[in-house]
């Protein structure tokens, strides 16, 4: 292909060009929607070792430091334990 000058280099470097510039916008598209996807999913409890615990002991340091009532402890080691 010889180049020429003018409108048709032009034209010529953009027909080139044109399917790296998709290709590489799609990849950047696709690699943000999972990250997006992952960000979103919900934490299971069970995933990480100890979190359950972690979040069963904070409530009774809130409950010991009389910040929560017996029964706001009770609800929420209920919804923590129905999650698990």
């Amino acid at each position: 292909m010889v180049w020429g000058s003018g409108w048709f280099t032009v034209i010529s470097l953009v027909q080139l060009l044109a399917p790296l510039v998709t290709a590489t916008a799609l990849v950047v598209i696709a690699v943000t929607f999972v990250r997006r996807a992952r960000a979103a999913a919900p934490v299971d409890p069970t995933d990480r070792p100890g979190l359950m615990e972690q979040r069963l002991e904070h409530l009774d340091r809130l409950h010991a430091a009389g910040r929560i009532t017996d029964d706001e402890r009770s609800a929420a080691r209920a919804r923590l334990l129905g999650e698990f």
